[in-house]
Order: C-alpha cells, then sequence, then structure tokens
C-alpha cells in the first residue's frame, strides 16, 4: 500500500453537543400546581445516544458502544450522525460491508452533507475502489455549503495516486493548492511525483515550495537527497544527508541514509 494513504483526511463532523429534551409546561383548570410534560425529542435524544457510543468505542468497550448506537438509530433512523457513527463503530470491528451499507444510509440521510461523501469517499478509497470513491469526493465538493474542498481534492490526489494515475493525481493537488496554497501534504505529493516521473527539477522546485511552508523533515530531507541524486549534483546531496543526521539522527531516514555512505 502507498504510505500516502494514511494521508487521507477523514472528517469528524458529529455534533459535540449534547441537546436537551424539549419541555413544555401546562396549568390546568381547577389547580394552581402547573404540570410539567417532557415531550421526548428523538433527534436530541439520538444525537446523546451517538455521543456516548462514540465514548465508549473510543474507550475500547465496542458492546457498550454498539448497545447506544442501536439506541440512536432506534430513535433517529434517517439521521446521517448516527448511519457515520456505525460506519465508524463497524470499520473499527472490522465489518467492512456493514461499514459500506451504513456510509450509503449516512450519504442518502436527508441531511446528509459533503462530510459524509468525503469519509465515504475515504472508506472506499482504502478499499481499493477508486472510481467510486472518487464520485464521492466530486460529489462532496459540490455540496451546498461545503467548506472542506481542499481536504476533499488532497484526497482526490492520494487515491488517483494510489490507483496509480499520475497525471490525475497531479491534476487534484494541483486543486487542493488551489484553495490552501499551503496545504502541506499536497506539496510534498507533488514533489514524490515529479521525483517519481524523474522531473529532478521540478521535483526540486516543489521541495523548496514546500520547506518555504513546512519546517525540514526527515522525509523532506531524505526526499531531497533523492532530488539531487536524480540531478547528479552529489555536493547538494550531502549537504542534505548532513542535515538529516544532525536534525533527526534517529529517524529511519537517517538510519538508512548512514547504511547508503558504507
Amino acid at each position: 500500500m502507498n504510505p500516502s494513504v494514511h494521508k487521507l483526511s477523514v472528517i469528524i463532523a458529529l455534533s459535540s453537543l449534547l441537546m436537551t429534551a424539549c419541555v413544555t409546561e401546562r396549568t390546568y383548570s381547577g389547580t394552581d400546581v402547573p404540570v410539567t410534560e417532557r415531550e421526548f425529542d428523538n433527534t436530541a435524544a439520538a444525537r446523546q445516544r451517538v455521543q456516548l457510543g462514540l465514548t465508549y468505542l473510543q474507550k475500547g468497550n465496542s458492546e457498550q458502544a454498539k448497545y447506544n448506537l442501536d439506541k440512536a438509530e432506534e430513535f433517529a433512523p434517517h439521521l446521517e450522525d448516527v448511519h457515520v457513527a456505525l460506519a465508524y463503530y463497524y470499520q473499527s470491528v472490522g465489518e467492512l460491508e456493514l461499514t459500506e451499507k451504513a456510509y450509503r444510509k449516512a450519504i442518502n440521510a436527508s441531511d446528509a452533507t459533503g462530510d459524509s461523501l468525503n469519509n465515504f469517499g475515504v472508506f472506499l478509497c482504502q478499499q481499493e475502489k477508486y472510481a467510486e470513491s472518487e464520485q464521492m469526493f466530486l460529489r462532496a465538493v459540490k455540496m451546498p455549503k461545503y467548506t472542506r474542498s481542499a481536504s476533499s481534492y488532497e484526497n482526490l490526489g492520494i487515491c488517483s495516486r494510489k490507483s496509480g494515475d499520475l497525471a490525475k493525481a497531479q491534476q487534484y493537488f494541483g486543486m487542493a493548492l488551489k484553495y490552501d496554497p499551503r496545504r502541506s501534504v499536497s506539496l510534498l505529493e507533488l514533489t514524490e511525483i515529479e521525483l517519481e516521473l524523474k522531473n529532478y527539477q521540478q521535483a526540486k522546485q516543489g521541495l523548496a515550495r514546500y520547506h518555504r511552508v513546512i519546517p525540514e523533515s526527515a522525509e523532506s530531507l531524505a526526499l531531497g537527497i533523492k532530488i539531487e541524486h536524480g540531478l547528479n549534483d552529489t555536493e547538494a546531496a550531502r549537504k542534505f544527508g548532513i542535515l538529516l543526521l544532525a536534525k533527526f539522527p534517529a529517524s529511519e531516514e537517517a538510519k538508512q541514509y548512514r547504511a547508503s555512505m558504507h
């Protein structure tokens, strides 16, 4: 698996506030004592159960997580958050078919948002269902009021690269950078693609652009070494190597560089 797939952006957009049930107060004739009746709010109750279920899931208690998420679905079977939460649950326990079913319910919910389309796209990409994954991300960016287009275009780039379509990956990473020019993953991915295509000068320019935005890392310095070797500039490659050993001596990249020197 391409390591880039680990950089896919899942958007956590589930409700963070616990909503309280609606309360009405009525006074009946013949008495001065008001009688308070609680009207059960199914949506609020479902959101509370979702939060409780996700909390249990985070703590590793899958049994209580499932109990509360089932209750949430019982209260509000048409709520997007409920099905997204169930998808998280099923994926965490390795039930991939049920994960996909839950996501399909989420994106078909009456309150469906671009976030659930993006997250379903991530899941489909992880399952190597690239064509449908692309459809989900593109649907997400077209949704009204969707504000995370940069994230979804970056996901499109990562999945296109994973599928082997480098031209399409470059196009989508470019779109992500139009929305957010400081998007570090897209900058680094584009640099890696140029290196892969043996476009060493473009790769060098891409890495310089990345370093204007993000501090040097073991990964980026190792990339610099490869690029300079491609340009046959051994002195520039050596400078990247010195930086790598000085700044990140315990990194895997530094270990590999030391090994290559012998």
